[in-house]
């Protein structure tokens, strides 16, 4: 699992507890997506696109086939053996409560990407832009 976040801070008007249950669900979901017999490699990224916080969380996992993509974000949808498929569901509504979305990119057997957008809190510091010396 590598992890990439900015320097700088980013503020967002959200709930902490609430943006952690949803990180810890896509990262449990990416971690449960990746086979037994592949190495798994997880990048979570976190960083600023305009006026908004992007949270990224790749796997190399098996992927979304494509006639169940539709269904991820449905209560009770779930393609694993145990589980209520409520996590996605839930994230999805807590993320559209912060007025932000939630959506993912996805190739069978390559593996799949969820981006989490918040928007950014009217700041300051989240709009001032510093020249950093790249090393």
């Amino acid at each position: 699992i590598r992890l990439f976040v900015p320097i700088d801070d980013i503020f967002v008007f959200a709930d902490r507890n609430h943006v952690m249950r949803v990180m810890n669900n896509l990262l449990k979901n990416a971690i449960q997506a990746i086979p037994t017999d592949r190495r798994g490699m997880i990048n979570m990224k976190l960083y600023k696109e305009e006026k908004n916080a992007v949270i990224k969380v790749e796997d190399n996992g098996i992927g979304i086939p494509e006639e169940s993509r539709y269904k991820v974000f449905k209560p009770n949808f779930t393609s694993k053996s145990s589980g209520t498929g409520l996590g996605l569901a839930m994230c999805a509504n807590i993320i559209e409560g912060f007025n932000g979305k939630i959506y993912f990119e996805s190739e069978v057997n390559k593996g799949t990407t969820f981006y989490v957008i918040i928007p950014l809190m009217h700041m300051k510091d989240n709009f001032d832009e510093r020249q950093r010396v790249i090393l």
